[in-house]
């Protein structure tokens, strides 16, 4: 049986329908948690903004208005999820006389995190075709662009575009095989 369409999931989930919750869940959690992490760079507070995500979403299931993409409709639901739950934060500190700057604690544990994960996407792109690699090193560690790459290696700008997203294909795959983001 193919997947069902997106669409369908979510009428289901407005007529109620935990299975379709469970089905959209398994879909976009990954994303969305990634999503989250990528905007509040901690993993506690991640946690309990992607919770309140999911909860939200089974709550206003109802007033869902998609029509077209359901991956885009919940990037903007979560963006403003994000946002507003940014701001309680701004605004319940304030009001706690909380305003101090993070700890060093949350510092050196964001530190290593995110050098181990450059340690693992390293250890990944060393598996890599040696074309792939070079790429991978000139745009993410020299911080070059597509058109600086392409010159230096003497390849077409839409070569580079294509490498870049095989790159990324491959280390998204490695990713979700090996999950040692949240292998903690």
């Amino acid at each position: 049986m193919p997947d069902r369409a997106d669409i369908e999931i979510v009428n289901d989930i407005k007529k109620g329908s935990v299975a379709a919750f469970h089905e959209l869940y398994s879909r976009y959690s990954d994303m969305v948690y990634r999503n989250i992490l990528a905007r509040v760079n901690n993993s506690f507070d991640a946690d309990d903004i992607f919770q309140e995500f999911f909860i939200q979403v089974w709550e206003k299931r109802s007033s869902f208005l998609v029509t077209s993409s359901v991956k885009g409709y919940l990037l903007i639901w979560l963006r403003n999820h994000i946002l507003n739950s940014i701001k309680q934060e701004q605004v319940r500190d304030k009001y706690q006389g909380k305003c101090a700057p993070e700890e060093t604690d949350d510092y050196t544990w964001v530190k290593i995190v995110s050098e181990d994960l450059n340690e693992n996407i390293r250890r990944i792109v060393s598996g890599f075709p040696s074309r792939l690699q070079c790429v991978y090193m000139l745009r993410h560690e020299q911080n070059l662009s597509i058109k600086e790459i392409a010159e230096k290696l003497s390849v077409s700008e839409q070569t580079i575009k294509n490498q870049l997203g095989d790159i990324l294909h491959r280390l998204q795959h490695e990713v979700r095989q090996k999950n040692f983001l949240f292998s903690f």
